[in-house]
């Protein structure tokens, strides 16, 4: 009977290990938020994982700062330095074949070059973002790996579990345990403490109810361990180690991952130069603009809502460095010093 139920009710994304070169980011990123969860939860235990998130968060993008300031830079470089680039434009206007072409372009590049800015500068902090987001997605879809207190309760759960019959035990967790061990393409020993961890990281707060169903009087030394994980796990009623989905008030988080994103951008955009509406790099960036929010709030659908958590902090971070950046850079300017 259960094993029917744990093909609908069990949704999850088969666990890997990172690879060569996003693992020892997350590795090393996993080591600070350790540090960095014992201490927040020796003082609160509520909602711990998602304060360590936002103080995680922050951390990240002032180690970026540098990054950032550097970006905003060239990008206020490059809105002074517009009407020269126009001239350039302007030589070529109405010469649309590949020698003339290659000759702006060239110009163009030269032109930067000497004065020391990118056309792709606003897109660099991005791109360094994506092997960190990547490897922040292993640390939150496998917490017990990376944090201590998440993994001494997953192990005090497993070995509550080791302690009922096996009978019992199978009904209670063998369903959900075959379909886990399927979606991982790997045998689970549920005579195994380390195999039940696993099956435990993968279970959502409805599968707990209908395994203590179960269980009756045989899990109730359970229920304090699940109180410690949810009280970890949940942060402003959001289960942040599960998939959003598109359940409320988990949707609000994807919603506010697209709608940050969407900021982020047009923030990003309003001190970007105006380009040239015929310049595939202008066409490219505003399809990027446009797609990158609905992606943002899709993947956070699919993926640990601490990842959505994360990217959501990080853009309301970035706004605010950004507005007060270009007021720094313009300020700078009007005194008439060296930028």
């Amino acid at each position: 009977m259960l094993e029917s139920i744990a093909v609908s009710t069990v949704g999850l994304l088969a666990v890997r290990k990172p690879g060569v070169i996003v693992g020892p980011i997350a590795d090393f990123l996993g080591f600070i938020y350790n540090i960095l969860f014992n201490f927040i939860y020796s003082f609160i235990q509520s909602g711990s994982l998602g304060i360590a998130i936002i103080l995680f968060t922050i951390i990240v993008k002032l180690v970026l700062f540098p990054l950032m300031v550097k970006q905003q830079k060239s990008t206020y470089k490059m809105q002074k330095l517009q009407p020269e680039l126009n001239k350039i434009r302007a030589k070529y206007e109405g010469k649309k074949d590949q020698e003339s072409q290659q000759r702006m372009a060239y110009e163009m590049q030269e032109f930067q070059k000497k004065n020391g800015i990118s056309m792709f500068g606003g897109c660099l902090p991005l791109l360094i973002q994506l092997p960190i987001l990547y490897a922040l997605f292993y640390i939150f879809q496998q917490a017990y790996v990376y944090v201590d207190v998440v993994a001494d309760n997953y192990n005090a759960i497993a070995n509550t579990l080791l302690s009922v019959p096996l009978d019992l035990r199978m009904d209670a967790i063998g369903g959900f345990a075959t379909q886990i061990a399927d979606s991982m393409k790997v045998q689970l020993d549920m005579n195994n403490a380390q195999d039940i961890v696993q099956v435990v990281n993968s279970l959502t707060s409805s599968n707990w109810d209908q395994i203590l169903a179960v269980l009756g009087d045989s899990g109730k030394d359970l229920i304090p361990l699940l109180a410690q994980k949810n009280q970890m796990e949940n942060f402003l009623f959001i289960h942040l180690i599960e998939n959003p989905g598109i359940r409320f008030p988990e949707i609000i988080l994807p919603i506010l991952s697209g709608a940050t994103t969407w900021l982020s951008t047009k923030v990003m955009m309003k001190n970007q130069p105006s380009q040239n509406p015929d310049d595939p790099t202008a066409a490219t960036m505003k399809t990027m603009n446009m797609v990158m929010p609905i992606m943002m709030g899709v993947m956070t659908i699919t993926l640990p809502a601490g990842l959505g958590l994360y990217w959501t902090v990080s853009n309301l971070f970035q706004m605010g460095q950004q507005i007060v950046l270009q007021k720094y850079f313009r300020n700078k300017d009007e005194k008439g010093a060296a930028l």
